[in-house]
């Protein structure tokens, strides 16, 4: 196997990782925002304890911090990232517990699948285009009945 394909699969793994750790974030901020009293509140303790892990982290690494000019000159919408994140985290602190954490994640899931096979076929932010074609759509199709099973 040549290394791309090597650095694919372990990309590829790091996502599923990721999935995995969300599924259980959403439960995680709704008990804090059970003891804290609101879910807006448990995102600002979330979005606070990894901003300090990221500091850190980059720190750790030999990254250092973000040079301000240089994050200044980014595009408007790469601003939103951190919007978009907040949404999630805020949402999934309420939700989580009236719908279940696999009804939620296959709801997070199908939003984003449908997002990216926009991003990619009109080529958003800067991602190269790639068409959207039947089996994408079969896929979108099939995860849709996947929430519609999950919800039952």
């Amino acid at each position: 196997m040549g290394r791309e394909m090597q650095a694919g699969w372990f990309l590829l793994g790091l996502a599923i990782l990721g999935g995995a750790l969300v599924a259980g974030q959403g439960a995680i901020n709704g008990r804090m925002a059970a003891a804290v009293g609101h879910p807006i509140q448990a995102a600002v303790i979330s979005f606070s304890v990894g901003l300090v892990a990221l500091a850190f982290l980059s720190l750790a690494t030999g990254a250092g911090l973000p040079q301000p000019a240089r994050a200044l000159a980014a595009p408007w919408w790469a601003w939103v990232g951190g919007l978009l994140g907040a949404y999630l985290v805020a949402t999934a602190a309420f939700a989580v517990s009236k719908i279940g954490a696999s009804a939620w994640v296959a709801g997070v899931i199908a939003g984003q699948l449908v997002a990216a096979l926009l991003y990619d076929h009109f080529g958003a932010f800067g991602l190269p285009k790639r068409e959207i074609d039947l089996t994408r759509l079969g896929g979108v199709v099939f995860l849709g009945l996947g929430i519609r099973m999950m919800r039952r």
